[in-house]
This record gives C-alpha cells, sequence and structure tokens, in this order.
C-alpha cells in the first residue's frame, strides 16, 4: 500500500555518528564475533576441567558462577550487535518534510497529572509553535490530574492557538492504567471523529523544537510498514559530566541505535510519532506495565512492524534533581519490566497472541535476571578476593596456563568489543557502559518484591516535576537530611558497604601476597591477578563509587531559568550552548582504561610466558 499523495522530502547529508558507524561497522562486526566465540571456548574448557579434577571446591564453581553470570550479561550485547551488523541496515537517515501543500494530519498529545503548571505550558507553547501548518495539526493536553488552574491557563493560550485544546478524564488515582490509560482515552474516545493519519506522545516537561514533525514524519511516510518512531531524549538541566548517566547516552547511541539497524527500535517515551491505524491494530497502548513505551514496541516487532529511532536534537526535557528521584524514577521502569510477566495471563491483554506473550514475558524476565546477576556478582566478590586462590583446577602446569591463556582471550576480547561499540557509536564511554546503572541492581530487586509482594505501589503518573514525586519536591533542605535521604531512603548504603567490603578484600588480597612466602607468578596469576577476577573488581569499584561521590560530592543541576531563553513570541527553548554541550564531555577514565587494561593483560601474558 502507497501514500497517495507525493511529499516533498528532502534527504540531509549524513551526521557525524551516522558516519562513525558506517567506518566502524565491519570492525564491530568481526570483533563481536570474536568475543562471543572467544567466551564459549573459554567457558566450555574451564567448565570441563572444572568437571574432571578430583579436586574440585567451592571457589572454582563460585568463581565460575560470578564470571559467567557477567559474561552472559555481556553475550546479550554482543549478539545485538552482530545481530546488528551482519543483516543489511535499516539506515535512518536526517530527512526533512518540505512544502505545507497535502501533509498529513497530526494530533499532538502532551500528557501531564500533576507537574508545575509552567513546566507543562512551557511544553505546551512549543508544541503549538512548531514549523507545520496549524490546520494540519492539533495538540491535545491530557489531564489526569483534571487541575482547574492548567485548564484555565490552556484556555487562555487557545485565543493564540485555535489549534490546541484541554482534555481530562477526572483526577486519576492511580487505578486506571496510569499514562497507557490516559493516551488510550485520546486514541479511543477523543479521536473517534476526525482522526489523524498520525500521532505524537509529548511528555509534561518535554519542550520540542520547531522542525520536530518535519524532521520526523518523513521517515514514516516513506516506509509504510513502518509504524513508530522514536526520537531520543536530550535534558537541559544535566549537571555537568552527567555522573549518575541520567542522558542515557550508551542505550541510544548503542543498544537502540543497533535496534534501529535491525527495524526493532525500542520506544523511549516522550517524542515518539506514530501511525495511529498501526497503534489501533496493537489494541492501543498495552495496560499490563507502567512501561507502556517499551511494551508497545515489543507488541509492534511481534506484528511484524518496523519501529525507528532517529538521534537529532528534536526534544528537550527534564530529570530528577536528586539522587533519590533518580532512583525511583529507575525503580519505576523496572517494576514496567517485571510486569511483562502477567502477560501470560488472559486479563492482561487479549489482542496478543499467545507466541508473542511468551516472548514478553521471557523478556521481562531476562531484565530481571541481570539485576539478579549484578547483585550476587557484587556481594560474592569480596568473599572471592579475601579466598585466596584456587580459582581453576590445576592438575598440571599445561593445564593451568591452558586456563590462563584464554582467560586472558576472553578478557581481551570483551574490552575490544566495548572499545569498537565505542567507537561505531562516536562516544567515548565509560568502561562497560551497559552497566551503567548496575549498582542501583540489588535496589530495583527490593523495590520489585515490593511492588509485588508487600502492595507498594507506584501512584499512577511519575515524570520529571510531577507533584507525586515528593523527592522532587524538596528544595530546601539540609546538608544532612539530604545526606540521610540519598545515602538511607535511596539504598546508597548498600553500595557503600560493597564498595568498603571489595577494596578491603583486594587490600587485604595484596597484604597477603606481599607478606606470604615466596609466591611463584603462575600463582599470582592464579589468585589475585586472576585476570576475571581484575576485570570484575575494576567493574564493581567503578559502579559502586557512583553514588558515593554523588553523596560525598554532589552535582549541581542547573535551573530552569538558567538553560532556557524566551524568544519575541513567548517560546522557551534551551539555549544554544546547551545543545553545544552535549557531546562536550568526555570520559577522561575511559580513556585511562583504553592505556591500563591493554598494559596490565599485557603484563599477564608476560607473566605466563616467563614461568
Amino acid at each position: 500500500m502507497f501514500p497517495d499523495n507525493v511529499y516533498d522530502i528532502e534527504e540531509l547529508s549524513p551526521d557525524d555518528r551516522t558516519l562513525f558507524a558506517q567506518k566502524y561497522r565491519q570492525y564491530l562486526h568481526h570483533i563481536a564475533q570474536a568475543a562471543i566465540w572467544t567466551t564459549y571456548i573459554y567457558f566450555t574448557v574451564r567448565l570441563f576441567f572444572t568437571l574432571t579434577t578430583p579436586e574440585r571446591t567451592w571457589k572454582m564453581w563460585a568463581m565460575l558462577g560470578v564470571e559467567g553470570l557477567f559474561a552472559q550479561i555481556s553475550l546479550n550485547h554482543q549478539r545485538l550487535s552482530l545481530a546488528a551488523t551482519t543483516t543489511p541496515p535499516h539506515q535512518t537517515n536526517r530527512k526533512r518534510l518540505r512544502s505545507n501543500e497535502n501533509l498529513p494530519r497530526v494530533d499532538v498529545l502532551v500528557t501531564c497529572c500533576g507537574e508545575p503548571v509552567e513546566i507543562i505550558l512551557d511544553t505546551v507553547r512549543a508544541a503549538c509553535a512548531m514549523d507545520y501548518p496549524a490546520s494540519r495539526f492539533r495538540v491535545r493536553l491530557l489531564d489526569d490530574g483534571a487541575s482547574s488552574d492548567l485548564r484555565d491557563e490552556i484556555a487562555k493560550l487557545t485565543t493564540k492557538w485555535t489549534h490546541l485544546s484541554y482534555h481530562t478524564r477526572g483526577k486519576q488515582s492511580g487505578q486506571s492504567f496510569a499514562k497507557a490509560g490516559n493516551l488510550n482515552y485520546a486514541l479511543f474516545s477523543l479521536q473517534t471523529e476526525d482522526p489523524p493519519e498520525f500521532c505524537t506522545v509529548v511528555d509534561a516537561d518535554s519542550i520540542l523544537m520547531p522542525e520536530f514533525l518535519r524532521a520526523t514524519l518523513p521517515h514514516l511516510l516513506e516506509d509504510p510498514e513502518a509504524a513508530l518512531l522514536t526520537t531520543r531524549q536530550y535534558f537541559y538541566n544535566l549537571p555537568r559530566g552527567d555522573p549518575l548517566s541520567q542522558s542515557r547516552d550508551y542505550f541510544y547511541t548503542c543498544e537502540n541505535t543497533e535496534l534501529d539497524l535491525l527495524g526493532h527500535a525500542l520506544d523511549a517515551g516522550s517524542g515518539a510519532v506514530f501511525r495511529r491505524d498501526a497503534i489501533l491494530d496493537a489494541g492501543g497502548y498495552p495496560t499490563y506495565s507502567f512501561s507502556e513505551d517499551w511494551q508497545l514496541s515489543l507488541i509492534l516487532r511481534g506484528m511484524e512492524k518496523r519501529t525507528m529511532q532517529v538521534q537529532e536534537v528534536l526534544q528537550f526535557g527534564l530529570v530528577p534533581t536528586s539522587l533519590a528521584g533518580h532512583l525511583k524514577q529507575r525503580n519505576r521502569w523496572h517494576i514496567g519490566h517485571s510486569q511483562q510477566i502477567s502477560v501470560l495471563f488472559p486479563s492482561a491483554n487479549k489482542a496478543i497472541p499467545e507466541h508473542l506473550r511468551w516472548d514478553i514475558a521471557l523478556g521481562g524476565l531476562s531484565i530481571m535476571a541481570g539485576l539478579v546477576g549484578y547483585s550476587i556478582g557484587f556481594v560474592t566478590l569480596p568473599f572471592l578476593l579475601v579466598a585466596d586462590g584456587g580459582f581453576i583446577p590445576a592438575g598440571s602446569a599445561l593445564e593451568v596456563k591452558l586456563q590462563l591463556v584464554l582467560a586472558i582471550v576472553h578478557v581481551a576480547s570483551t574490552w575490544a568489543y566495548d572499545w569498537a561499540r565505542s567507537a561505531h557509536a562516536g562516544v567515548l564511554f565509560e568502561p562497560f557502559a551497559h552497566a551503567e546503572n548496575s549498582w542501583l541492581a540489588a535496589a530495583h530487586l527490593y523495590a520489585v518484591v515490593r511492588f509485588h509482594l508487600l502492595g507498594s505501589k507506584p501512584k499512577g503518573s511519575f515524570v520529571t516535576g510531577s507533584t507525586a514525586n515528593s523527592s522532587e519536591n524538596a528544595t530546601s533542605i539540609s546538608s544532612f537530611q539530604k545526606a540521610y535521604r540519598d545515602t538511607l531512603q535511596s539504598g546508597a548504603w548498600l553500595n557503600v558497604s560493597l564498595f568498603i567490603a571489595t577494596l578491603g578484600a583486594m587490600t587485604f588480597a595484596v597484604w597477603a601476597a606481599i607478606t606470604a612466602d615466596a609466591s611463584t607468578i603462575l600463582q599470582l596469576l592464579t589468585a589475585i591477578a586472576w585476570p576475571p577476577l581484575l576485570h570484575l573488581f575494576l567493574l564493581a569499584i567503578v559502579n559502586n563509587w557512583v553514588p558515593i561521590a554523588h553523596i560525598f560530592n554532589p552535582p549541581t543541576y542547573y535551573s530552569r531559568e538558567s538553560r532556557l531563553l524566551t524568544t519575541e513570541k513567548g517560546i522557551s527553548y534551551p539555549r544554544a550552548e546547551v545543545e553545544g554541550e552535549l557531546s562536550a564531555e568526555k570520559s577522561f577514565f575511559g580513556l585511562c582504561c583504553s592505556f591500563m587494561v591493554p598494559i596490565v593483560l599485557s603484563g599477564a601474558v608476560l607473566g605466563v610466558l616467563i614461568s
């Protein structure tokens, strides 16, 4: 089926990210393939020697198990990269929809529930002022907070923008499917008469850039099989260096970019543009999970519909400005993933085919298993560090050297893959950025358990700035109160404990190795200097340090006023320097590791050769 209209669409020159991806595509493919096979061979040999040795110990199984937990998480990413670089890519290049004639009709759906009125109005004004004929799009504010003040303010704006309207289902208690219910209210109730061809979903705090519709619609207009296009979310109040990884750079530039190459990009929420008929065919937004956007992507994938992502700077939002607020936001996302399992029950969503239900449920279980893996690994690591070696079977010197060589190659290929993926994305990340929020794993598990077993249910809406988010309302609290909130209430005390335990265990192990009777190089390489153990130690220290650094040196979040500039027409947009700062920060630690890791691995190889 082809569109009746022929649209004037211009393809722009590729940006730096696209050029980097084209340059390093084959490198990433071969290195990902090598990392996967190296991992398989390494663990096969390790398991064989462990099963056949007559002197099996708990330390051998514990070390192998912890290595396997972390390796499995890396394997998932390596398989994705391999798949994305094997199939012909669906490269989402930059495009622009020109002309003002016969353009498709669009509804811009702005969802809100209790956010400050001034934040919502900034979003609404920017949406109304987009570079698109006013006769061809409508801005519908969907207020689940039923705010009379907001309704009155919108009424004033409608005198200037006649394509703006206010709608509400009434004040929601959280039992009406939250944001998914709000969007379905628009799709199935408000749009029954004069429905648009496309819809755009916008969070209450997301400011759309003027060219938003002209930059997104061409991708859907040129591809009838494409159901949804998600746009990367940028944030204008991020602190320098983004210490909590709130920008989600790695997700957008690596994971979702590779999914985009496969035609399966995940909807990240605000800024999504979709073909309305395709979403109706999918039964609307799924209501079985808080992460309705993510789940919609999975359903569309199961329906063999293409979903895409663009990384252009087309919207700016806000991030939580505290450690507790950051945790609460991430907890909600993971509770949403845990709810994927409920799709197996017929009452969850009868429109989803049975085979797709199993795929969605297993995907949720995989995410939960990743949290369990990180939690077990970080807790077990200090015990392994003080275990005084004995991690591998040592039937003969040849057997030990074979395992050592394979361990070095395995760790080296894992790091090489990480560097290749970073080069493919055109961004210098921290080491193993796919684990950037792994320090929150235990806190997420606790939140999931509380939600499902103890009935601790979050409110129906949770977006930055909402009055339901108490952590964002505490604008004037003492340093002691803030430290208490960030350390105890957010669960960072566990990370402090793990950091001290891990660093203390390594210090003890080094001291024991120095003061012990003369140990051979081979003995050290199979104990404290066992390459996978050093790799996991670095990973644990780097990740558990994040909340500690936040507590003792809290970042300064920019105020809205300092980052926004109001035009003569009364529209607020982020200042020019905000966009310029998006790629200004580079990872100094990542740069150091680029030199340090090869040196350490080379030293291990030398140790094997001379022992």
